[in-house]
């Protein structure tokens, strides 16, 4: 059986410049969960920690997708992890967690004082023998 897991960054909305407003947590932090352009033009991934595939999901022939609220700190590391939404409803969620725990990032040219974001990811998991394909592309988009 050949399991795939596709780390992706998905959020609802985008567009492609730095938004005008700072809408933010506190004023250290940008809030960008709703601009993937404008968090992808600020910080790249540098290291991510691939998950395996959760032994539940495998014998149920489940795909889906977990996603979750990150703040990439100054120093580059994923902190304050909120999850979103997962399909399958929860199966996913905590090996997805303890993943990006230990995604590191690296500001970008644009990004010279290393400014705090909060942006949405979204970690994919595919199995190409899943049972449930049609539901887990409507839902997660793969």
């Amino acid at each position: 059986m050949k399991v795939h897991l596709i780390a992706a960054f998905a959020l609802l909305a985008g567009c492609s410049q730095l938004p005008n407003s700072t809408t933010s947590y506190s004023t250290d932090v940008l809030d960008l969960r709703d601009d993937k352009n404008a968090a992808e033009q600020l910080w790249m991934l540098k290291h991510a920690t691939k998950p395996s595939y959760p032994k539940a999901a495998e014998i149920a022939k489940q795909t889906g997708c977990a996603r979750f609220l990150i703040t990439i700190n100054k120093q580059g590391n994923t902190t304050d992890i909120r999850f979103v939404e997962s399909f399958p409803e929860g199966l996913f969620v905590d090996i997805s967690r303890e993943s990006l725990k230990n995604w590191l990032w690296q500001a970008s040219k644009s990004n010279s004082e290393s400014r705090a974001i909060t942006r949405t990811v979204q970690l994919d998991y595919f199995m190409k023998e899943a049972t449930n394909m049609d539901a887990a592309k409507a839902f997660c988009t793969i």
